[in-house]
């Protein structure tokens, strides 16, 4: 078995289960055998036509996508409603102090307004 058969093969189960989607869901909506997606994952069988298939069902147009080592897989649920929870947290905790806000904001204006100053003086001259 050539070491992109490998890749591809290590690719597609990191690919399913980042997503959290079975094999057996993967056959069904990809028109795909079992027996055959069984023999792809064991290195046996047309790798080439599964992952074509595979790419298809999630809309994949790179056809290099799982063949890649350095593959960039979905974020799950988990991870999504994760990353929002510490935003949230963040948000919340740098917005209780109103004064720390307000002197926030004035700084903020303060440095939109020298932008716009240097703007203007590069126009200028």
């Amino acid at each position: 078995m050539k070491e992109n058969e490998l890749v591809a093969i290590r690719n597609v189960q990191a690919y399913l289960e980042a997503i959290g989607k079975s094999h057996k869901w993967v056959c069904q909506r990809a028109n795909i055998f079992e027996e055959h997606f069984l023999k792809f994952l064991n290195g046996e069988g047309h790798t080439e036509e599964v992952v074509t298939k595979i790419s298809k069902l999630f809309r994949i147009n790179d056809s290099s996508y799982f063949y890649s080592i350095d593959i960039k897989l979905p974020r799950n649920l988990e991870q999504l409603e994760m990353n929002s929870f510490q935003n949230l947290q963040s948000t919340n905790f740098h917005v209780t102090d109103s004064q720390e806000l307000q002197e926030t904001m004035r700084i903020l204006d303060d440095v939109i307004n020298m932008i716009n100053i240097l703007k203007t003086a590069k126009e200028i001259g």
